[in-house]
Formats: structure tokens, sequence, C-alpha cells
């Protein structure tokens, strides 16, 4: 018999591939199980904020540190909000919320916000410089 080379089995060894694979795997698991639920959030300046005095159709809230909510220079309860929010169902809602409000306060907002058809809303922040 001849040693042909063309004619040998050429086999592959795929165990180091699947040792790879698991390892991601792995990886993959365990980075998704040990993640934090909870966001940490600290609304305040932005280094792309927009002109806010440029009002294209939105409707713009704004919350105080006391969590009363405000809209054209005029206390509104959260009641009032909501009416104002559903008698403009086409405008974007526009949130100016104080950096020292407690987070409930947005979050209310945003509830309403999200049962509008759309839910679309933006947040405001201040400019860095």
């Amino acid at each position: 018999m001849h040693d042909d080379p063309l004619n040998d089995d050429i086999s592959l060894d795929i165990t180091p591939l699947i040792d790879v694979i698991f390892m991601l795997l792995i990886f993959f698991i365990m980075t998704t199980t040990f993640s934090k639920p909870v966001l940490d959030i600290v609304l305040p300046q932005s280094e792309t904020s927009e002109d806010p005095t440029a009002n294209k159709g939105e409707l713009l809230i704004s919350v105080r540190e006391d969590g009363s909510c405000w809209h054209q220079e005029q206390q509104m309860d959260r009641e009032a909000v909501r009416a104002l929010i559903d008698a403009h169902p086409e405008a974007m809602l526009n949130l100016y919320v104080d950096e020292k409000t407690p987070f409930r306060y947005f979050v209310e907002l945003v509830d309403l916000a999200r049962q509008r058809p759309g839910g679309r809303f933006v947040i405001s922040t201040r400019s860095s410089s």
C-alpha cells in the first residue's frame, strides 16, 4: 500500500471549541444573574440639552422639590395634570423635574404619560455650561 496523503482521513478536534462555548455560556448566565435590578438615577446636567424655549407642540410640566406640578405658572394637582394630558393627546409631554424631587413624583408622571396613546415624553435637563 501506498501512503497517499490525499486519501488520509482528516479529523478535526472540536473539544476546545466546545469548551470555549461552555465557558461563554457560563459567563453570560452568571452576568445576567447578578445584574442589579435597581436603577441608580441622578437627573441633572446634560451636554446635549436643547433650548427649552423652542416649544414644538410640547406640553411642559414642571415638578418642584416638594412634588407640586406646575404648567404655565399655575399649580396643578394630579387629576388636573391627567386632564391636561388627556386634552392634548398629540402633544409631547416634556417633564422638568427638580433634581431634589422624590423619585415617586417622577414615576407618577411617567405612568400618566405611558397611559396615553403613544406614551411619548421627554425629560428636560439643564445644560452643564
